[in-house]
């Protein structure tokens, strides 16, 4: 691998989102609700602030969706590492906002006694569910919300589920796969809000190969992105985690979330200064995909679908706002959609650079560069006290590296002496020797 070409990919991708350099921390959406939540879900799990506000948001969409939102539904990919709390924060989201829902849909289903076809009600599914399965629930309810953990094994498995999930992303409408022994006709044509969250580390995702497939194929691209690749230091770690959380609290806000939601019949329509602002961020995302496509890159492809999903977060902090002030507005303002577009620019776009630097062996360059370091300060240590240069043996043993390897990594600093094993400096590399 030619490392150079590499490092010089990323710094000209590093260029293009520069701008938007903020700090991943985190983010006031100024809505007491959605911030609480947030708040008290990173109090209990080890998930970092992007990984909870975009759960957060996608469960928040969902809860408006089942109450016949539209274009409130999103969907959230966590690539973060294993030990990142992904699985945690996914429980914590759908036992805070959704178990009220997942008891009322319950009660639909006990009460359903028609014998003669089969209805599903239930509308939230953890884990597997076929594609066959899915359907039957769409005819039933057209909100559904699909969280599958460790979704990479599906994905490496091609299963049919991922392709279903690609379909439904933003759509209003879908048609129902119909069995030989059925007749196409427009029963089979039903309206449906799909909201997802899907967790996986890349390495059971395949690595950077099945990252490009994938946003190649459209999956990747149609979600919000988390990488988290922190994991806390033994000084971060002061107190074990405690849940002193008020569940059933939770869930009744949820609830009544839901209620007033389903009060809203108009549809939302956006102010001229809001149209604006969201124009303006629309031009900017173009020029982001443009620099991309100058320079040779597919990475550009992150950005399709983030007007898309800004418009849908949009919606989602519009109603959770109506909902705060207690009355229902169908004119969204400008303050919302700037607040929006921050949150995009703070924690979105960091998240993309981050994966962005992944896909361009960032992290396999940083990598290298500390391992170069180590070798310099060894070499540097080695001729010092022992007034002679170190043999490519010495090294080895100090770094657990192969030959190639170490030749790889100092070939512009250290070169070894021709028919020896000893290391001497590059000609270029004045060291006195």
């Amino acid at each position: 691998m030619n490392f150079d070409t590499v490092k010089k990919m990323q710094e000209e991708n590093q260029s293009i989102t520069q701008n938007y350099g903020f700090a991943n921390n985190s983010f006031d959406f100024g809505i007491a609700l959605l911030d609480s939540h947030i708040k008290d879900v990173l109090k209990t799990c080890e998930a970092s602030y992007s990984q909870v506000a975009l759960a957060s948001l996608t469960t928040f969409g969902f809860v408006l969706a089942h109450a016949g939102m539209k274009k409130t539904s999103l969907y959230f990919l966590d690539l973060s590492n294993s030990g990142t709390g992904k699985s945690h924060n996914m429980t914590l989201q759908v036992n805070l906002l959704l178990n009220g829902i997942i008891k009322i849909q319950e009660k639909s289903q006990q009460a359903y006694d028609n014998e003669s076809e089969l209805k599903r009600f239930n509308n939230i599914h953890r884990g597997k569910i076929t594609v066959p399965a899915l359907n039957q629930c769409i005819k039933s309810v057209s909100s559904q919300f699909v969280i599958i953990d460790e979704l990479g094994m599906l994905m490496a498995r091609n299963d049919e589920i991922i392709d279903e999930i690609t379909k439904l992303y933003g759509v209003e409408t879908t048609s129902l796969s119909v069995t030989k022994s059925e007749a196409p006709s427009s029963q089979y044509i039903l309206p449906v809000q799909f909201s997802f969250i899907g967790a996986t580390t890349l390495t059971y995702l395949g690595g950077s190969k099945a990252l490009h497939k994938h946003l190649g194929g459209g999956f990747i691209n149609r979600a919000f992105l988390a990488y988290n690749t922190i994991l806390k230091s033994p000084q971060e770690i002061t107190s074990i985690y405690k849940d002193n959380l008020d569940y059933d609290k939770s869930n009744q806000v949820a609830l009544k979330i839901y209620y007033f939601a389903k009060n809203f019949k108009s549809k939302l329509i956006f102010t001229k200064a809001s149209e604006d602002e969201l124009l303006s961020f629309k031009r900017e995302i173009q020029t982001i995909r443009i620099k991309y496509n100058e320079i040779g890159s597919e990475l550009g492809s992150f950005y399709t679908r983030i007007e898309q999903n800004t418009h849908i977060v949009i919606n989602i902090l519009h109603l959770l706002k109506c909902y705060e002030k207690g009355s229902l507005d169908d004119e969204i303002g400008v303050e919302i959609t700037t607040l929006a577009i921050n949150f995009i620019k703070n924690i979105v776009f960091v998240e993309l650079d981050k994966l962005i630097n992944y896909l361009n062996d960032g992290e396999l360059l940083e990598r290298e560069e500390k391992q170069k370091a180590k070798i310099v300060q060894f070499v540097e240590t080695y001729r010092i006290k022992h007034n002679k240069m170190p043999k490519i043996r010495d090294v080895a043993m100090k770094t657990r590296l192969s030959k190639s390897q170490i030749l790889e990594l100092i070939k512009d600093y250290l070169e070894i002496v021709p028919c020896e094993t000893t290391l001497r400096y590059c000609q270029n590399i004045s060291k006195g020797f």
